[in-house]
């Protein structure tokens, strides 16, 4: 027994390091190990429990669980779950195999020690998730440390063990970097954990407010600063990856595009990657469908320019040949592959994210595609908590109520109601689906009206929303203009910024050419063999710039300096009316082969892809 006190005085503060990255290890009490009692059970009766509902910061640890817990790996052994014990004395959090992770009031309140609310919130991600990760492995080194410890309660026997388990080091390492991936991809600011000018990193605070100490053990908290530090510069790189994806999926590159977000998502395999392979396969399904089915209604999608990734920065009126998109048949293989894809990442990204609003909308898109409109209301309603005023939200939940109409069962009436109470300026997708619902009954005047509006702007319109409005406006009234562009991408002249690269011929590029081009740059290589896709992405010093080479041309090349200061320069630089699509946090002005992110009406980088 005197060894046990001895381990409990002199061991106890090694403890409470285990913590410092979301560390597993329980305050050891002779009785668990004497008992057997491991479970959740023991600590609830020992302790007592905080009550969420009368602790706001429980309460604040409880919704970042909430969060991680969709975000990080499962198991189908046992449901994650989180309990906070009323422990005062002791800094520590613990992964129990029934599934539960206990926490004490002590390691929670030092959470918020010296803190905003973010940095707290940050703090509880990373600790749950290291947790968690713990969960997802079944790794449980502590219940062999409690074993050995009830059969052998000796100070120096006791060291020796831990000593020579490098496994448990591992393992602990390991749990640092999956908890720091998921409370990266729950939305939480992970590099704020690392130290900065003044301040200690996270696990060295941890070990001063807990007084704890270092043994060989267990790795020093400079290791794993320096694992995470890592693992913040991989991200950093990857990202870039990204962000070719997404220009690319813009321009409607998708069957290259994928590659660069797949290779992302095996990094960082977060909602917004997986909401954006969505929307690619959905784009590559669309462009399989006929033109009827793939212009029926306008379905918008909403692409995800942000990562959560880290960063250090027919004839002329005629009614249509169906009268419902369910009416539809999924005409090849091909088709049902895409849209089985784009569900299935999207599936996943709401399940990861259940409050990402991109993921809903698209994925209630594919369901009507694929004629599930009452699944399609289904993954809606689910949105509207949150962002129940939404416009592209309330636009394809009417769409999907009309669409639930079957014989006895008239919702038309409802759908046309709810499009038609817009207030203001209609988006121009409004406009055109209830145009398509309106041109269905008797009310073809009130439809024409609006077909008119869209051929108006029909250079704005998608070209199948185009085809779609322009085989309803008679021609005479048009000038005979509507189905024709007004200016192609051959004959724009680019904006007069400056471009990485200016060369007016594309020429492949040889390792000297690259060299002198790119010299003092960031060169992220690429290599997908099977799909013979390979270059570079290479990026400024200053990121200023980025210009992605494959296959030895330049294929996309981005620029930050030097653009206008609000949008209004942009419809002027466009010999057409620009383009516009809605981002989660902006739009992207297109004009043929250029574009321009816009955040808060100002721009603020520009993409040029190549012929």
């Amino acid at each position: 027994m005197a060894g046990l006190k001895a381990w409990r005085n002199g061991f106890r503060p090694f403890v409470g390091i285990l913590l410092a990255a979301g560390l597993v290890a329980a305050p050891y009490e002779p009785a668990i190990a004497a008992s057997g009692k491991t479970s959740v059970d023991y600590y609830i009766e020992t302790y007592g429990t905080v009550d969420p509902e009368l602790n706001p910061k429980a309460l604040v640890a409880r919704t970042v669980f909430d969060r991680l817990r969709a975000a990080a790996d499962k198991t189908g052994r046992r449901t994650p779950r989180l309990v906070i014990i009323d422990g005062a004395t002791n800094a520590w959090a613990i992964a129990l195999p029934s599934g539960h992770i206990v926490l004490s009031r002590k390691g929670l309140e030092l959470c918020f020690k010296n803190a905003d609310r973010s940095l707290a919130e940050t703090r509880l991600a990373f600790i749950l998730g290291h947790e968690l990760a713990h969960l997802a492995h079944d790794d449980y080194w502590h219940d062999e440390v409690e074993q050995f410890l009830a059969r052998a309660p000796d100070t120096r026997r006791i060291a020796h063990f831990l000593d020579q388990s490098f496994e448990a080091r591992e393992a602990e390492l390991a749990a640092d970097d999956k908890g720091y991936l998921y409370a990266a991809m729950a939305g939480y600011p992970v590099a704020r954990l690392l130290a900065t000018a003044g301040k200690d990193d996270f696990f060295s605070f941890w070990m001063k407010q807990t007084q704890s100490r270092v043994t060989s053990s267990h790795p020093f908290p400079e290791d794993r600063a320096a694992l995470l530090r890592e693992r913040l510069r991989m991200l950093q790189e990857k990202v870039a990856f990204f962000d070719m994806g997404v220009r690319l999926a813009f321009f409607g590159r998708c069957e290259d595009g994928m590659y660069f977000l797949k290779a992302f998502q095996q990094v960082f395999p977060g909602p917004s990657v997986l909401n954006n392979l969505g929307v690619c396969a959905l784009q590559l399904a669309r462009r399989a469908m006929p033109a009827e089915q793939a212009g029926f209604y306008w379905l918008p999608f909403l692409l995800d320019v942000d990562t959560r990734a880290p960063r250090v920065r027919g004839a002329a009126g005629a009614l249509p040949g169906r009268r419902f998109l369910k009416e539809f048949e999924i005409s090849s293989s091909r088709l049902a592959g895409y849209l089985r894809d784009a569900e299935e990442y999207l599936n996943r990204a709401v399940n990861m994210a259940p409050d990402y609003l991109p993921a809903r909308l698209n994925l209630a898109t594919v369901q009507l595609y694929l004629g599930r409109p009452h699944q399609a209301r289904a993954t809606l309603a689910a949105a509207r908590a949150g962002h129940g005023d939404d416009w592209q939200l309330r636009m394809l939940d009417a769409i999907a109520l009309y669409e639930q109409s079957d014989v006895g069962v008239d919702l038309w009436p409802a759908a046309v109601e709810r499009l038609e109470s817009h207030g203001g300026d209609m988006p121009l997708a409004w406009r055109y689906n209830l145009a398509r619902l309106l041109e269905l009954r008797p009310r073809r005047q009130d439809a024409g009206l609006h077909w008119r509006q869209l051929a108006e702007m029909r250079d704005r319109l998608p070209p199948p929303v185009r085809k779609q409005v322009c085989d309803r406006v008679p021609r005479k009234a048009e000038g005979g203009q509507c189905g024709k562009e007004t200016a192609s991408a051959s004959d724009e002249v680019l904006p007069p910024w400056k471009w990485p690269l200016t060369s007016p011929e594309p020429v492949p590029l040889t390792p000297g050419m690259r060299g002198r081009l790119f010299a003092g740059w960031e060169s992220i290589p690429f290599d997908w063999y099977r799909a013979k896709l390979y270059g570079f992405i290479h990026r400024a010093p200053d990121h200023q710039a980025e210009v992605m080479e494959m296959d030895q041309f330049i294929q996309l090349q981005v620029t930050r300096g030097g653009l206008p200061g609000d949008t209004a320069s942009l419809s002027r630089l466009c010999p057409r009316p620009p383009f516009l699509q809605r981002t989660l946090r902006g739009e992207v002005y297109g004009c043929g082969r250029w574009a321009v992110l816009v955040r808060d009406r100002k721009p603020v980088e520009a993409w040029l892809i190549a012929p």
